[in-house]
């Protein structure tokens, strides 16, 4: 059966195998699930095996991306699914990928029976086994420096762009010198040709990267080919540009010269030629070369030695640099640290490493990089001076081991390429996996290779000993290690030092809890939860359903959403309908209990009327005695439980006036910033207005981002209104119409649901402010920022017209929907109207009726009479009856709510969403 001409063709173009190997791997990942929503990281599990399992069986397959990984067994699950990026956009014509799933098209879908899938995958297996027989076979040393020296000079009057010579000194020879086992993952091993033209002097360098990441500076073994390409040498040599930049020419010979003797003295260097006489071109850098040659041995055109000859004189010369090491590491005399670059620069420097990993592997000059300011620097145009800003920016990344600088050149390291394939799309974030990589290279067993690496080592080193300590504590260390008690004064000492624990609590070696700090261990540090949203939602479904207990369709994601969207959710609704319990039961399926300390329900009694009933109060001796609520916020706001969601039941929360007792939580929930990757908020309790035995404790209690504050409300005679300070502020879900013919699901309960416990990370907020997603869901936010227009113009007529609040409330619940597919767009924005617009709409006048009726038109997705409805509105609210069948409703449950509060208008005079 022919193949659809949609998927004929998908391989025509091709560069690697990835896209092959992508297709296959959806179609066994499909037959064994069954399920066209396919988890990508099954499919790269797959992808990553076939790599992996044919590597490893020495067959011919595509080597891992050139300067990032040694072999396919060095890539992660992680860095694999970064890779998928470029085979999923090029096969963007059939397939669709969304958050954590990948699927053919629905189109594609229509048309793929059985055997039209297995024709695809015949198809992908006959393009790659075809593939895979024309990769050429691994070349060897002799081979290769033979088809160099008999073609260099031919090959410079070709076009520079993709010559195989340049594969072979950039790629190929790399890959095949870094399987060689006396070549470890100490070493760099790269080649050049030169950069966009010609070089008169090919190399292939092998660098210890604990000595040095560049040719231009320290020592390195590196292939050096004459110009005229009579022979290649490979040598032990120095660096030259950076010394002579430095020095100028005389006195950095005279340093290379020195160093040259040195060495010599301190190496065997036995069966190496140890002169200057090596002789690459006539002019420019030959003297240069004879000047920081250590020692070499030279390979004639027409007398290179056989492959095993030439090994052990790469094996001997490696032997002798690894002793060089040895030496230089032992003997090795640290100055005094400098420490000049804050956090932020961590942040700042994003643009830069995204513009240079775009570029691979082409290097990029200062003035490219300046021209671009408006994309590298985070302020854009706004920099007066982009070049030094960029420079000074620059020396951050080089010391860190992320960018390295040749011939003025800006290019990224190995360990940098790493860095940049994990960035997030919001680049001026890092990413978790961006905190890991620089964590793991931190504390790496190496020689310190920058001042900022061992300034930051040293401060590891304090911490760990210090494990639970104070700003003043650690600066008495710090400034000690550092030997700057005399030069710096003492706000710099301080201000230093803060900075040092900015980094560390970035970078999740320590964790600031009020005024402390506390080593962060590394089982401390958040787990990452193996289910997707839709498996965590479904699981919490079964859980709630095993218990006997039944609540009204799309509830529990929308309860979800709103948590999502901020961490204070009104559940309202006629007594007896479950409120109390579905957050007992929600809380119970993620793993929080009461038993755990993550649940605690606080009745709200009716003579509350200030804050001190929920956080606390000084006594009479000037004791500070806290009230649930802090007691709650202090455990949760732990080390060990900061990866820990933490519940707390407002119960029957408006039997008191909720802006008496709420309002100083109400205005703590909007002081909400990111503060090193985490959520804070302005300090609850002001730790100079307690006794120095409560500060530790309770002195500046913020809100943590893992508690979820859950209010449940009944709406009658004994209780008090909602200000809209309150409803800006929270997402109010009201389940009013209730089914009574349910009955328990007959389950064993001891083979039932198990319980999961899941991660803050599943709750807690990823937006604060609008900017935080609108580039990666723009779309989305400006269609729904539209809706909210339309209706901003309706409510502006009686006073009840949204703000900024609102509208990002309802842009964030809108984009965790689409991120996660719970409910379709319109579902979601239909409980957004329901639970942020309607609750503000209230009073008696034909200008509130007018409005309901333009909602309610907007909510049935028709034109409706409005002004015959102004004068009686009662066939339409009938029609939308409890008792009665609904008609069809873009927004059904916004109408069948307008239709109630035109009925109570209609009847009573008056209308309010609250009425019962």
């Amino acid at each position: 059966m022919p193949l659809p001409t949609e998927l004929s063709s998908i391989f025509k173009n091709k560069q690697k195998s990835y896209k092959m190997v992508l297709i296959l791997s959806i179609i066994d990942e499909y037959r064994a699930t069954q399920d066209q929503a396919i988890s990508l990281d099954a499919v790269a599990r797959r992808f990553l095996a076939y790599f992996q399992n044919s590597d490893a069986a020495g067959k011919r397959v595509d080597a891992p991306p050139s300067g990032v990984f040694m072999t396919w067994s060095d890539v992660t699950l992680s860095q694999t699914k970064s890779l998928l990026n470029t085979p999923i956009k090029a096969l963007s014509s059939i397939l669709d990928e969304s958050k954590g799933t990948i699927t053919f098209k629905t189109v594609i879908w229509d048309k793929l029976t059985e055997d039209t899938m297995t024709e695809l995958q015949s198809y992908a297996l006959v393009e790659l086994d075809n593939y895979n027989n024309n990769l050429a076979a691994p070349v060897s040393l002799r081979e290769s420096l033979t088809q160099i020296l008999s073609s260099y000079i031919d090959a410079k009057v070709q076009p520079f762009s993709n010559h195989p010579l340049g594969a072979l000194l950039r790629q190929t020879l790399p890959t095949n010198l870094k399987k060689l086992p006396f070549i470890d993952e100490n070493y760099k091993v790269q080649g050049s040709i030169g950069q966009g033209n010609w070089a008169n002097i090919p190399w292939l360098a092998i660098l210890d990267k604990r000595i040095t990441d560049t040719t231009q500076a320290g020592e390195y073994v590196v292939y050096l080919f004459a110009e005229d390409m009579s022979a290649v040498y490979l040598t032990l040599l120095q660096g030259v540009t950076v010394p002579i930049r430095d020095k100028g020419r005389k006195e950095g010979y005279q340093l290379l010269t020195q160093k040259v003797q040195e060495m010599r003295e301190l190496l065997p260097l036995q069966s190496m030629h140890k002169d200057d006489q090596i002789h690459l071109t006539s002019s420019g850098l030959g003297r240069d070369y004879q000047v920081s040659t250590v020692a070499y041995i030279r390979y004639d055109r027409d007398h290179i030695p056989d492959e095993e000859h030439l090994i052990a004189d790469l094996e001997n010369m490696i032997t002798n640099y690894k002793q060089y090491a040895g030496i230089t590491m032992n003997q090795a005399v640290l100055t005094r640290p400098v420490f000049k670059f804050t956090m932020a620069h961590l942040y700042l420097t994003q643009g830069i490493v995204a513009y240079l990993s775009k570029e691979l592997p082409k290097p990029v000059g200062l003035e490219e990089l300046t021209a671009n300011q408006s994309i590298v620097l985070i302020s854009g145009e706004e920099v007066k001076h982009p070049k030094e800003r960029i420079q000074h920016l620059g020396r951050a990344l080089l010391e860190l081991g992320i960018l390295q600088l040749e011939n003025n050149q800006y290019s990224l390291t190995s360990f940098g390429e790493q860095y940049a394939n994990v960035m997030e799309k919001d680049m001026w974030k890092l990413s978790a996996e961006q905190v890991e990589i620089l964590r793991q290279r931190l504390t790496e067993q190496q020689a310190v290779t920058s001042n900022l690496i061992q300034v930051i080592q040293m401060a590891i080193g304090i911490v760990q000993e210090l494990q639970d300590f104070s700003l003043d504590q650690f600066n008495i260390a710090f400034i000690a290690d550092m030997h700057m008690q005399e030069e710096w004064g003492k706000v710099t000492q301080e201000n230093r030092s803060r900075f040092m624990l900015n980094w560390l609590e970035e970078l999740e070696f320590v964790q600031k809890l009020g005024d402390r700090y506390t080593l962060l261990d590394d089982k401390e540090k958040e787990p990452l939860d193996t289910l997707m949203v839709s498996e965590r939602i479904a699981q919490i479904k079964g859980y709630i359903s095993q218990k006997g207990f039944h609540f009204p369709e799309s509830l529990i994601e929308n309860f979800y959403l709103s948590l999502k969207t901020k961490p204070f959710v009104i559940l309202a609704g006629v007594s007896g309908t479950g409120k109390t319990k579905l957050v007992k039961l929600f809380a119970e399926a993620l793993g929080a209990s009461n038993l755990n300390k993550q649940f605690a329900l606080i009745p709200v009694r009716p003579d509350w009327n200030d804050p001190s009933d929920l956080l606390g109060y000084k006594d009479l001796s000037g004791a500070f005695r806290p009230g649930q609520l802090a007691e709650v916020i202090v455990e949760a706001s732990k080390a060990s439980n900061r990866h820990k969601p933490y519940f707390i039941c407002l119960d029957e929360m408006n039997l008191a006036r909720v802006e008496h007792y709420f309002s100083d939580l109400l205005s703590i929930i909007e002081t909400q910033e990111w503060q090193n990757g985490n959520i804070v908020t302005s300090p609850l309790i002001q730790k100079a207005s307690l006794r120095p035995e409560d500060q530790t404790l309770y002195g500046n209690l913020s809100l943590p981002d893992n508690v979820y504050l859950i209010g449940t409300v009944n709406m009658d005679e004994t209780t008090h209104p909602f200000s809209k300070k309150v409803l800006d502020r929270a997402n109010t879900i009201e389940f009013n119409y209730i089914n009574l013919n349910q009955f328990p699901d007959e389950i064993n309960i001891s083979d039932g649901v198990k319980v999961d416990p899941a991660s803050n990370s599943f709750l807690r907020s990823e937006y604060i402010q609008l900017i935080d997603g609108y580039q990666d869901y723009r779309d989305l936010v400006q269609r729904t920022t539209e809706k909210l227009v339309k209706i901003n113009t309706l409510l502006e007529e009686v006073h009840s017209h949204v703000g900024f609040r609102i509208r990002d409330a309802v842009c964030f619940y809108m984009i965790y929907n689409e991120r996660f597919q719970l409910l379709s767009e319109d579902e979601a924005f239909d409980l957004q109207l329901l639970q942020k617009i309607l609750p503000r709409v209230q009073g008696s006048s034909l200008s509130v009726k007018r409005i309901l009726l333009q909602l309610m038109q907007g909510a049935l997705g028709k034109t409706l009479p409005i002004s015959e409805l102004l004068d009686d509105a009662s066939d339409l609210y009938m029609r939308w009856s409890v008792s009665q069948t609904a008609e069809t409703a873009k927004h059904p449950q916004t109408a069948r709510k307008i239709a109630f509060m035109l009925r109570r208008l209609e009847e009573d005079g008056f209308t309010s969403f609250w009425l019962s």
